[in-house]
């Protein structure tokens, strides 16, 4: 058994023996058996193919099997060598013994004898190779351990007893600051003490605890490990030591970390947009209800207002053609004139809520928007005229202004958007009128240009929009006014303007509001059914 994986060398100078030994040999089908018929041969035939077995012959010619022995034996002493011979002198005997000559075999030698010699050493050849093999793998597995990971050894008391290269680095210390010093040298003064109290409980009852670690390095730097602790039993079934590996995942931590923020940010992100379109939600179902009441009230406001304003105008003009010297004119007139603005902020209210119901069918044409700014500030001068100066484009307003002089043109639905300019510099108006000196008011409407955009800045000293309004200030029915107003001119405004694939911005700058509306160079405009 076992022959297979053994070799042997046979020293023999008497072809006759040689033969039939031999072919004894062979029925034990060794690995390989090498036959020479000299001890030179024998001995150059050892150091070429380092048989595991020699068998050889005392008396050879050249060389000698005690002096071939003596020579083999000087390069590996653990070779086993079986002696051939026909004789049994002290002197031959002594000789052996000094060299270290592992067994002797009389002539004429006996097949049984061989057989339980030969078999003596291949057993004990093969527990000698298996535990070098044995040994062999785990070096190898040492080195696979030692290249993956960080290993240490400690006592029972959890003092180190053995660390590799891979810990020293990751720790900062090297091997001599480590070996007898308590494990917790490298302990994060943030782990809480409950994480080592369960480690210490599982491996005393001689169970393996993995788990992670936050520890800190001699540099101070904070690190993560993911640590195996092994308890070594003994044949006692005692805890002799505990072995530790671990791998650094200080990355793997801090991309989880990151992934975790990205998670929070992305589900606080769907519920922000969730809410946002719940509220969208409600707020179309709010206009749709305002939709129907309009489509019917409109209609039936529209005809007697119309009648109301057509007959306060003949009313004016009959006021005003009376006689100067009537002491009643002045407050027949001032009366009439204050009936018609609340007609007017009426046919503006009623003009809002058409706007809501109604659909956007208006095609875009390309227009001049510094043409519409001189309109819906032509259409406002009768408010404006009593309350501020405005400056357009640097210039103070009046009627009459060149409407070409500036060419700003992108393509626009033109009547919608000077609605929007009129509900903007209405509200700036009427936050205006609040200031006591009109010579201190001031209203400037700007435009710019820019790659994407054309800007119109509407800006005003009148204090600012109060803070808690400001976020939302486009919510429909949050109008702060002191007087009249449904609070949904600025809503009407912004679903104009991101119809048209612009924005609405208001801001508080130098005691005043700004507002700036954003209309793209070029874009497919939204129409709408409500």
């Amino acid at each position: 058994m076992f022959s297979k994986d053994i070799s042997i060398l046979f020293v023999e100078d008497d072809d006759k023996i040689r033969t039939e030994i031999f072919e004894y040999l062979k029925q034990y089908d060794f690995k390989n058996i090498y036959t020479v018929t000299n001890g030179q041969e024998g001995l150059n035939s050892y150091i070429e193919y380092k048989p595991d077995i020699i068998l050889t012959d005392l008396r050879m010619p050249i060389l000698d099997g005690l002096e071939m022995s003596r020579k083999i034996k000087s390069i590996n002493e653990d070779i086993p060598i079986i002696l051939i011979t026909s004789l049994f002198e002290k002197e031959i005997t002594e000789a052996a013994v000094d060299i270290g000559i592992d067994a002797y075999l009389f002539k004429p030698i006996s097949n049984e004898r061989l057989e339980k010699v030969l078999e003596k050493y291949k057993n004990r050849i093969f527990q000698k190779k298996q535990h070098l093999n044995e040994q062999k793998l785990l070096e190898e597995y040492k080195g696979a351990i030692d290249a993956s990971a960080a290993v240490t050894k400690t006592d029972t008391q959890g003092i180190i007893t053995y660390v590799n290269d891979a810990f020293c680095e990751m720790s900062g210390y090297t091997k001599e600051e480590l070996i007898g010093k308590s494990h917790n040298i490298v302990k994060h003064p943030d782990t809480i003490p409950a994480i080592y109290l369960d480690m210490w409980k599982t491996i005393t009852n001689k169970k393996v605890w993995h788990g992670r670690l936050k520890n800190l390095n001699k540099n101070g730097r904070t690190y993560y490990q993911h640590t195996v602790i092994v308890p070594i039993i003994n044949e006692d079934n005692e805890i002799e030591e505990y072995i530790a590996l671990r791998q650094d995942i200080t990355d793997l931590f801090h991309q989880e970390e990151y992934l975790k923020k990205r998670i929070k940010e992305e589900v606080d992100k769907n519920l922000q947009l969730h809410k946002e379109k719940e509220n969208a939600k409600l707020l179309e179902e709010k206009f749709s209800i305002i939709g129907k009441m309009a489509a019917g009230i409109t209609h039936e406001i529209n005809t007697p207002l119309t009648y109301i304003r057509g007959n306060l105008e003949f009313l004016l003009n009959d006021i005003d053609s009376l006689d100067d010297s009537l002491q009643e004119k002045a407050y027949l007139l001032e009366d009439s004139r204050t009936i018609f603005n609340g007609v007017n902020r009426i046919a503006s209210i009623v003009e809002s809520m058409r706007e809501v119901a109604s659909q956007a069918k208006e095609n875009p044409e390309l227009h001049n928007l510094y043409a519409s700014l001189i309109t819906a500030l032509t259409l406002s001068f009768n408010k404006s005229k009593f309350i501020s100066n405005i400056k357009l484009q640097d210039e103070p307003f009046r009627i009459g202004m060149d409407k070409d002089k500036y060419n700003f043109s992108i393509p626009i639905q033109k009547q919608r958007v000077e609605q929007v300019f009129v509900i903007i510099i209405n509200n700036a108006l009427d936050a205006l009128k609040l200031k006591e000196d009109f010579d201190s008011r001031i209203f400037e409407i700007n435009i710019e240009n820019t790659n994407e955009y054309l800007i119109i800045n509407f800006k005003d000293n009148a204090g600012g929009i109060d803070k808690d309004i400001l976020p939302k200030i486009f919510d429909p029915f949050q109008s702060n006014k002191e007087e009249g107003g449904m609070g949904i001119g600025l809503n009407v405004a912004k679903r104009i303007i991101d119809d048209h694939g612009g924005k609405i911005i208001p801001l508080n700058v130098d005691n005043g509001a700004l507002f700036k509306v954003y209309l793209p160079h070029a874009r497919e405009l939204v129409t709408k059914d409500i």
